[in-house]
């Protein structure tokens, strides 16, 4: 909100001050022109740092103290294939790239007593 100030219309939730704020009106899926239209373009910063150090960390968090997130694991799922990654193994932060992540999983940390030391 500091941020953002009066470009956010609605305050009352997240996903309302997302699909509010007049600061990501503008962005849009990134996309490439290919022969037969377009196609999703996966060498953009979306999907190369926002996954492996935002939406990783985020998930591991949650992992962490027991918070299920089947959005998240739906869109880290189909990501991370898009750019040939592996971070889940069902459901869990176990897949062969979570070291190149900011993940806590990459750390060793697996649990809410672990965050907080």
């Amino acid at each position: 909100l500091d941020a953002y100030g009066d470009d956010i219309g609605g305050t009352t939730n997240l996903a309302g001050m997302f699909q509010s704020n007049q600061g990501y009106q503008t962005l849009r899926v990134p996309v490439k022109k290919v022969d037969s239209g377009y196609q999703v373009n996966v060498k953009v910063r979306y999907l190369t740092e926002d996954l492996p150090f935002g939406l990783l960390v985020t998930k591991g968090i949650a992992s962490a103290v027991g918070v299920e997130t089947p959005t998240i694991d739906e869109v880290i799922a189909k990501t991370s294939a898009w750019i040939g990654k592996e971070y889940l193994i069902n459901g869990k932060l176990i897949g062969r790239d979570v070291m190149t992540t900011r993940a806590p999983q990459r750390y060793g940390i697996d649990s809410l007593e672990g965050l907080i030391r």
